[in-house]
């Protein structure tokens, strides 16, 4: 059920429209995301929904609007989902949320790393992993699930660094048996680790994850704060991305702790 109150609220989310945080690829399509997947969304909670209206210039401009969005929210001290949007918008969420709980865990349920270098001083969706380590994470809170593709770049800065990486073909047969957290835990969910088959409509569809994975993750990790990213509606006529991203959502906030 929907509520227009915070303080009646279980679960308070957050819609972040933006497709700013992609510059390296021409395939954007996450700006309408939120509001394609909330369409008909009926969650079996109490929830808030809001919204922060972004630069669609301005990258610095629309991460500074997010986090303030995200510290007004903590106030209320309710589970908060980011819904996106790709996933730079995710970094200004964390980095809010860890400097308000120092002890808390990440996982990152993705197809990719995002651990690559900036380029030109910005915080794109392929850099924000890497930023989150320069900004309060230790390399032993952040934990990668579902991972195909790692770069060059990547697999050198993975070389000098110990971050616990689960592949796509070790969710089953090592990630549900080994993650044990009692943490406060935030999951980032990329709709592109799923297969392409489950999720055409996205930037980069790498994933090899199925529905049935991505949900046993979530029932795994039973995250304390969650967001959604990288959905792009016009790359799926058939609505099987977006369908799927509802099912995401809607499991989530069913196990949320």
């Amino acid at each position: 059920m929907k509520t227009n109150s915070p303080e009646d609220a279980e679960i308070l989310l957050q819609k972040l429209p933006s497709d700013i945080g992609i510059h390296r690829n021409p395939r954007k399509g996450t700006l309408n995301a939120p509001e394609v997947i909330l369409e008909g969304f009926e969650p079996g909670k109490d929830v808030l929904i809001d919204e922060v209206f972004i630069d669609e210039f301005d990258l610095e401009k629309t991460h500074e609007r997010i986090r303030e969005n995200t510290e007004e929210l903590l106030e209320y001290d309710k589970p908060i989902f980011s819904l996106g949007g790709d996933h730079s918008v995710s970094f200004p969420v964390i980095k809010a949320l860890k400097q308000e709980n120092p002890g808390m865990q990440l996982v990152w349920l993705d197809s990719h790393l995002d651990l690559k270098e900036k380029v030109d001083g910005h915080v794109s969706h392929d850099v924000v992993v890497r930023e989150l380590l320069n900004s309060g994470f230790e390399e032993d809170e952040i934990t990668f699930v579902g991972i195909t593709r790692v770069d060059d770049d990547e697999q050198e800065f993975l070389d000098q660094h110990d971050l616990d990486v689960y592949r796509a073909d070790e969710v089953l047969s090592e990630f549900l048996q080994e993650y044990d957290s009692t943490s406060p835990t935030y999951l980032s969910v990329d709709i592109d680790v799923l297969s392409e088959d489950e999720a055409p409509g996205t930037g980069y569809p790498d994933g090899r994850l199925s529905m049935q994975q991505v949900e046993r993750v979530i029932e795994k990790v039973k995250p304390v704060h969650a967001d959604l990213v990288e959905v792009a509606p016009p790359f799926d006529e058939e609505g099987k991305t977006v369908g799927n991203a509802k099912e995401i959502l809607g499991r989530l906030t069913e196990v949320v702790r």
